[in-house]
């Protein structure tokens, strides 16, 4: 009996030695596995992160920025390229904004002093085209890029060579004024340009009168251009639906303006003239002050404006003038990051566009969405909710005609 017990007892402990073993190495297996796929998990995370962490390669840029002459739109623009560069990770940009006083040689010698200090990226808000063609060529042979903005070039011989040009089309702005004129039966109208033959101011009086030719209507025996470039050299024949009854410059500012309305007024008398097209809003400021000064009410008037500042949105809520057409100097900038971004990156862009316009009058004023002209901060804002389209490569954006 003892010896059965004996032989039980035995067997019991083999066997639980042999249980104890299995379970030990079935441990030791499942830890090794664990720890094995553990190690790969970790490893593979780490190779992720290291992934997603890489950093983007930063452009560091020295861009030499020079204005033909101190204006609020100019510095608008300068000041969202440089809000875009700064909110871009991968940009490390230092803008040196450099204004002139208006003159063609003050362009091209900023220009060469740009060269000299060896920038990598020149852009130039123009005093005139044939300087512009100057400038490319010197950059060209220094084999730096050469961007133009605010005013368009593409009529000179080597606009091809410049590395980009954003300019709204102002013909088409001045289009828009001109339709909404003729559509208010304004038969004779005080044109203020910016400045007498200039590209820009050119331009927008070349649109508006050309409302009126593709409307069948008559200058007067001439055609839209003559009587744009021309101005008040030409006899009129007796047949125009249109007629502007006083030329004259209000240079982009608000006291030559009232000057220049006033005078207007002076001549013409208060029933001479149905209205006045006014190429910017500072300028349209100084007009209604001439208004007011004589004792007329400008809602009697048609008043219509190409630049679009936020204080006209008001004016035409109001109707204190009838309408203007919205041409931001924000989005410009934003294009000319677009556009400089793009080249250092080796990308394709568009280089020659025209950032879109959208024309507002007292009937449709609160049916549209403007973007913001003069305050950067809610530009930046409404392009991170994207309130509006900014990116270059939207159709909205057109492209430059003689590239």
């Amino acid at each position: 009996m003892k010896r059965s017990l004996f032989k039980v007892l035995i067997l019991f402990i083999v066997s639980s030695v042999l249980t104890l073993m299995v379970v030990s190495g079935c441990a030791k297996t499942t830890t090794e596995t664990t720890a094995a796929a553990e190690t790969t998990a970790a490893e593979t995370t780490a190779a992720e992160t290291t992934a997603v962490e890489e950093p983007a390669e930063v452009q560091t840029l020295n861009i030499g920025f020079y204005a033909d002459g101190a204006d609020s739109y100019y510095q608008v623009m300068v000041d969202t390229m440089k809000a875009c560069a700064d909110l871009d990770p991968e940009c490390d940009w230092t803008v040196d904004y450099k204004v002139g006083q208006n003159t063609a040689a003050e362009q091209l010698q900023a220009v060469e002093d740009f060269i000299t200090s060896g920038y990598d990226a020149i852009c130039v808000i123009q005093n005139s085209a044939d300087t512009t063609s100057e400038c490319i060529s010197k950059c060209k042979e220094a084999g730096i890029p050469y961007f133009g903005a605010a005013h368009y070039f593409g009529t000179v011989s080597n606009a091809k060579d410049a590395a980009g040009s954003c300019c709204f089309d102002f013909i088409q702005a001045g289009l828009y004024a001109g339709e909404d004129a003729l559509a208010r039966g304004v038969k004779k109208v005080i044109m203020i340009e910016g400045q007498l033959g200039q590209g820009s101011a050119g331009a927008q009086t070349l649109g508006f009168l050309k409302a009126y030719e593709d409307a069948g209507k008559s200058l007067g025996g001439y055609t839209y251009e003559e009587v744009g470039t021309k101005k008040s050299e030409l006899k009129l024949d007796g047949t125009q639906d249109i007629e502007v009854v006083f030329w004259a410059s209000g240079g982009w500012f608000s006291d030559p303006a009232q000057k220049a309305m006033t005078d207007a007024i002076t001549s013409l008398g208060k029933d001479g003239f149905d209205g006045a097209y006014v190429q910017n809003d500072p300028m349209m400021e100084g007009v209604l002050m001439a208004m007011e000064d004589a004792g007329l009410k400008s809602s009697d008037y048609w008043l219509g404006a190409s630049n679009g500042r936020e204080i006209s949105w008001q004016w035409v809520k109001d109707k204190v003038i009838t309408m203007d057409v919205n041409q931001t100097a924000a989005l410009e900038g934003d294009t000319l990051y677009q556009q400089v971004k793009a080249y250092f990156k080796g990308e394709q862009y568009r280089k020659y566009i025209h950032p879109y316009l959208t024309s507002y009058n007292i009937d449709n004023i609160n049916d549209v969405a403007l973007v913001p002209f003069s305050d950067v901060d809610a530009y930046m804002a409404g392009r991170a909710e994207g309130k509006y389209v900014t990116d270059i490569n939207d159709p909205k954006f057109k492209d430059q005609a003689g590239y």
